[in-house]
């Protein structure tokens, strides 16, 4: 099995600069904590901000503003207009469903000298067949470019674009029953798929919220305990 798994001694090693892309992938049954950890950060984000919310369960904040349709970018920032936080709710009833939230993408992504963070809860909704929309694809391989770091989480890494989990600075691991899940996520991160499996089985029998944390940057994995009352 190899060296015993780090395990962190606060709720997660993440360490993150609003001003430095970053993008983060939660992955995990409903209930298990993925929404929580990325809430989380999205609301401690300080600069602008848009969460795609597709079931109206994301609870980006009391002060986020719902807006009703995706619009050609953020506000500008200035010494009159502060960083926005948008809360954008699609409709999937809605004939453009795929195109709104792929549009979504595109609105945080400018200005594109302006830092920005997008916050896509339930991700497989954002991909089709295992394949991004153009603006997703974009910011997943040129988010740089852009100055915008992104937030995903959804249940099955199985259903979505490989690049969403191959571009993470930081993959998150809660309660994921399906081995074929597990796998899926080891091989886009280059780990052990069996060793995976295990360290999945030796995190998850501890208790609810329990989760791996996988640091691209470091190339380490590691046990994390539940995050702390919000």
């Amino acid at each position: 099995m190899g060296e015993p798994l780090p395990e962190a001694t606060r709720a997660h090693p993440v360490e993150l600069d609003p001003r430095k892309n970053f993008i983060i992938s939660a992955f995990g049954r409903k209930g298990a904590g993925k929404t929580t950890f990325n809430r989380m950060i999205y609301r401690d984000y300080p600069l602008s901000k848009l969460c795609i919310d597709v079931n109206g369960e994301a609870e980006p904040g009391e002060e986020a503003q719902k807006i009703h349709a995706p619009e050609r970018g953020l506000p500008r920032v200035t010494n009159e207009t502060p960083p926005a936080n948008l809360h954008y709710v699609a409709d999937p009833g809605s004939d453009t469903y795929r195109d709104d939230l792929d549009r979504a993408v595109g609105m945080a992504m400018y200005p594109s000298d302006q830092h920005s963070l997008i916050w896509g809860g339930e991700v497989g909704e954002l991909c089709t067949g295992n394949m991004s929309g153009p603006h997703l694809r974009r910011l997943l391989m040129q988010s740089r470019h852009y100055k915008t770091s992104a937030l995903f989480d959804g249940p099955r890494p199985m259903n979505i674009d490989p690049l969403v989990i191959g571009q993470s600075d930081y993959v998150v691991i809660y309660d994921l029953p399906n081995p074929a899940d597990r796998k899926r996520v080891a091989e886009n991160i280059a780990y052990p798929p069996a060793r995976f499996d295990q360290e999945c089985e030796d995190t998850f029998r501890r208790g609810p919220f329990w989760h791996l944390l996988w640091s691209t940057k470091a190339k380490q994995l590691y046990r994390c305990p539940p995050l702390p009352p919000s």
